[in-house]
């Protein structure tokens, strides 16, 4: 009997951490900033989300105040308060004194 058996794949280490809420929150508010105003698909792509959880993560933003809806033209569009520069900014400092890099959005959707 030969060993020609298929070697077994070996696990990868996940190279990624898993986003955690405030990651996630972190990045919607990053992605609306650099475009101003901006749709909930459009922060749902720039984020790689999916609309649905984007929309219960935008829609708790905006409950806490980092976010103020607005209608432009029939589109309902989302913008940063002061409130969610700040949370941007102490994010940012956060993630720097514990070493975390903070991912580039995707843009130009």
């Amino acid at each position: 009997m030969s060993d020609d058996a298929p070697p077994k794949k070996k696990k990868r280490k996940r190279e990624h951490l898993k986003r955690t809420r405030y990651d996630i929150y972190a990045e919607l508010i990053r992605v609306i900033y650099v475009w101003g105003e901006c749709p909930l698909t459009r922060a749902a792509r720039s984020t790689n989300m999916p609309v649905d959880r984007a929309k219960e993560s935008i829609t708790e933003l905006v409950d806490r105040g980092l976010l103020e809806q607005d209608d432009d033209d029939g589109m309902r569009v989302f913008k940063v308060t002061v409130r969610g520069h700040q949370y941007l900014e102490l994010y940012k400092r956060m993630a720097g004194l514990v070493g975390i890099p903070i991912p580039k959005p995707i843009i130009g959707m």
